[in-house]
């Protein structure tokens, strides 16, 4: 009898035990989600820039459309990269074929440029008179850790709140 208490005990300990570690895990992962959507960049830059909701909705949807458009150019550029390394499987790659492959990925990584810039010229257009020389420090910040990536510029809405 006493055996039968006690697997009945250590069956529902271990229960509660299983219970508690899903508990913890779904606890972890939902902090997580929506710490990674609080400090986003697109959060970020309309937190420095103290966009209004009006402001704040329209960015949000220029974002969302720009994010559309640029899955689509890097699914290209992928694409495109692949041809060009595929290249290298031959022993003889003809010149103008390599030339024209490295040119492709060019083009297309030209595309999503000015894609970005367009978008961010559309966002900087949102900003109010005040808000369009933080907008250009930020842009030009984000631009030299681009240019010097050892540096790195990681947004985070935690950083220096001078503005």
């Amino acid at each position: 009898m006493k055996s039968i208490l006690n697997n009945k005990f250590v069956a529902w300990l271990i229960a509660i035990l299983i219970i508690a570690n899903v508990a913890t895990l779904v606890f972890f992962w939902v902090g997580h989600i929506k710490n990674q959507r609080d400090n986003s960049p697109k959060e970020f830059l309309a937190k420095k820039l103290n966009f209004n909701e009006i402001q704040k909705n329209a960015y949000f949807d220029l974002a969302k459309a720009h994010n559309e458009n640029a899955k689509i150019i890097r699914d290209q550029i992928k694409i495109n990269k692949d041809h060009f390394f595929q290249l290298l499987k031959s022993d003889t790659v003809i010149d103008s074929s390599r030339n024209n492959a490295a040119l492709q990925v060019s083009l297309s990584i030209q595309s999503l440029d000015i894609l970005t810039f367009e978008h961010f010229k559309k966002v900087r257009a949102l900003c109010t008179k005040e808000q369009k020389p933080i907008f250009d420090e930020l842009i030009q910040k984000m631009v030299n850790s681009v240019n010097n990536p050892q540096r790195g510029f990681q947004p985070s809405i935690k950083e220096d709140t001078r503005h």
